[in-house]
């Protein structure tokens, strides 16, 4: 049995580069029990992710009409599809390539996984388009019930093959680590991640608590080290100029990223777009730090009775959550608490359901149609 999954063009697959989706691949690859039958496929990249089947491939936008369907082509082309081994191809938030897929190959199961609202991306954003996809791929997975509601938009019939899967990170820590007084703001510097309402949310508290220590790690797209956007620019010079404890890190890779949250006290995820499922909120609680996070897209299901969560998120509201934390270290601890007995989201009990069901459309598929 064999799973090949095939990335998204602007996905880095590397310890060094990789944003969320690649990272929740390789998090969930590591523990499945299909690991070693499992074939990722995207752009070619210099130091992949150790210990998982990776393949590079040259893409060719103006022969294939674009880097994602080029990167599905040469698949096609390196891959030996008329093996008698059973397959499953898995495709990653790209449903115009899926529906090119669908023209091309008639007797290997495809599922389609959504990390975000299928309503705005090319080839899944009518109601007619998700019908066909639903009715067409062995499965649908989505990490959040927020993003499956998504795709249900307009949609009347019932679908069978529609399944959450959320994010996970497995936790390695065996005890609550030890917090110092940092806050933190994680994630890539553009608008609607919020980190302008960190900034000007944290402008009084920031020399009225200087023993406590703010930190920004990102810039505009995962993987660079240059700000080059004006928000960016901005942005930092006016995180900069509030204070001695402000401290700007720029990118920092995922596994530097863990170690920083190890003793980090307050984490703030302030989106002001509908976040299907961040990523950056999952790693605070794996690591017992207290979330301030706005209540939106598909964070009050993951942070619920956990986090702090606001409803219309403003730099006011941002600055009074911050200071109840910072002021009361009773319930501060309380919300570190939560995080840590809290959690679970461990990828080695995720993973079991995606097991699951990659061995039903194993056992069930119809692999002897004419190809």
């Amino acid at each position: 049995m064999i799973i090949d999954i095939i990335l998204p063009f602007k996905e880095e697959f590397s310890n060094a580069k990789a944003s969320a989706v690649s990272l929740t691949i390789k998090n969930s690859a590591e523990f499945s029990d299909f690991k070693s039958n499992i074939n990722v496929f995207g752009q070619i990249t210099k130091q992949p992710f150790q210990d998982l089947n990776f393949t590079g491939i040259k893409t060719n936008k103006l022969l294939h009409f674009g880097h994602n369907r080029s990167i599905f082509v040469n698949y096609l082309k390196k891959t030996n599809l008329k093996l008698k081994a059973k397959r499953i191809i898995e495709m990653h938030n790209r449903p115009y390539v899926f529906n090119y897929a669908l023209k091309k190959i008639n007797n290997i199961p495809i599922t389609l996984h959504f990390h975000n609202d299928p309503r705005t991306m090319k080839g899944s954003k009518s109601v007619k388009q998700r019908i066909k996809i639903a009715s067409k791929a062995a499965a649908v997975y989505f990490v959040s019930e927020y993003i499956r509601n998504c795709f249900l938009d307009g949609i009347k019939q019932t679908f069978n093959n529609l399944h959450i899967i959320p994010n996970g990170i497995q936790r390695t820590l065996t005890k609550q680590p030890v917090k110092q007084k940092e806050v933190i703001f994680v994630g890539r510097l553009v608008k609607e991640k919020g980190c302008h309402l960190f900034v000007k949310s944290i402008r009084n508290i920031v020399t009225k608590h200087p023993d406590w220590k703010f930190k920004i790690i990102g810039t505009p797209k995962a993987g660079q080290d240059r700000l080059d956007s004006e928000y960016a620019k901005n942005l930092i010079d006016e995180f900069s100029s509030l204070g001695k404890n402000t401290e700007y890190l720029g990118f920092v890779s995922n596994v530097n990223v863990k170690k920083i949250l190890e003793k980090t006290s307050i984490l703030i995820v302030p989106s002001i777009w509908q976040e299907p499922f961040a990523l950056t909120a999952l790693e605070g609680m794996c690591n017992g730090v207290a979330v301030i996070a706005s209540k939106v897209g598909g964070m009050g299901e993951m942070l619920e009775d956990i986090g702090l969560l606001i409803d219309n998120i403003d730099e006011l509201k941002l600055e009074q959550s911050i200071k109840k934390l910072i002021e009361n270290k009773h319930l501060l601890k309380e919300f570190q608490n939560k995080s840590w007995t809290k959690y679970h989201f461990n990828q080695s009990e995720i993973v079991k359901k995606q097991d699951s069901l990659r061995n039903q459309i194993f056992t069930n598929y119809n692999y002897n149609k004419s190809g």
